[in-house]
């Protein structure tokens, strides 16, 4: 007499690609919820800043579109998000460091015209505004802060390279 466990049979392989593709997506997934941005692990990033203000020794430089040098400091910033997000690092801008970083420092400050997006594996937010210290604190670490409505975020994350918004600092002669 046969029972109904005999015409059983077991597919390891099959159990095997199951577990593993939920896991996969399980881990996607988790990562798209929690960054609001369900292609956290592209880089890339193709907005250009409407404003780019550069700050050196408490002397404030404004571009904009049009204006000798903005295309080339634009073109930069986006260069340099677009090599994609290297960390996050754990470190916020506080109200003494952001006023160190406008009066003693050299510091680039961008403002987009609408909320972007910045992809990594955590939550960037969708800032309307960005801070890059390229000299002073934090500038040795590639940070960069990013905000709205003049105020900035904590846990910001660490470029890969800001190596060429520095470069178009130099060829306009306001990094030495």
């Amino acid at each position: 007499m046969k029972t109904p466990t005999d015409k059983l049979s077991t597919n390891i392989f099959g159990m095997l690609v199951s577990v593993v593709g939920f896991a996969l997506v399980a881990i996607y997934a988790t990562i798209a919820l929690s960054t609001h941005d369900v292609y956290w692990f592209l880089t890339g990033f193709d907005e250009r800043p409407v404003r780019v203000a550069v700050y050196r020794a408490g002397q404030r430089t404004e571009l904009e579109a049009g204006q000798p040098g903005f295309d080339e400091l634009a073109e930069a910033v986006r260069a340099s998000l677009g090599q994609g997000v290297a960390r996050q690092s754990g470190i916020g801008l506080s109200e003494g460091s952001l006023q160190d970083a406008y009066n003693q420092y050299v510091t680039v400050e961008v403002f987009f015209a609408r909320p972007v997006k910045l992809h990594a594996w955590f939550d960037t937010d969708s800032p309307t505004q960005m801070l890059f210290p390229i000299t002073g604190r934090h500038s040795e670490t590639n940070l960069v802060f990013l905000g709205g409505a003049g105020k900035y975020l904590s846990n910001s994350p660490a470029l890969k390279t800001i190596e060429p918004i520095r470069s178009a600092l130099k060829s306009q002669g306001l990094l030495p």
